[in-house]
């Protein structure tokens, strides 16, 4: 995995997305490297928080140059509250909040990407505002 995502990234003019498995095993074995964006997604569960933080830290161990925070599945201004908080003593970039959007949920039930069952979900616009900021930062 590690040779195939260096030579994607190496080779291609395009961005390269990869959608690693949660946890920190590619992180420790060096699988992305080659990267040089990388976005940790957090819930708002202190495991979920300490876990982001953690990957956080290998990947500026590693020399990613963009390591970015994206919250997911925030129910309330509270969880909000307390997801920046997290991000702000650690030094963690947070990039965007998402909430825990029901048209998700119902685009998961239905087996359709949430983008083509309704463009007007919350999540969706955010996830698109969210794109445009990183069309732009690795511009």
């Amino acid at each position: 995995m590690r040779s195939l995502v260096g030579e994607m990234v190496q080779q291609y003019a395009h961005p390269t997305i990869v959608d690693m498995e949660a946890g920190l095993e590619h992180l420790s074995r060096g699988t992305i490297r080659h990267v040089d964006t990388m976005l940790i997604i957090v819930e708002p569960y202190f495991r979920s928080m300490e876990t982001g933080a953690r990957m956080h830290t290998l990947g500026r161990e590693l020399g990613i140059r963009q390591v970015y925070t994206v919250a997911n599945k925030s129910r309330s201004p509270e969880d909000d509250r307390a997801l920046q908080q997290f991000c702000q003593q650690r030094g963690m970039h947070l990039m965007a909040t998402l909430p825990d959007d029901e048209t998700i949920h119902q685009a998961d039930r239905a087996g359709i990407a949430p983008l083509d069952y309704d463009t007007s979900g919350v999540a969706v616009s955010r996830l698109a505002e969210l794109a445009g900021t990183l069309g732009k930062s690795s511009a």
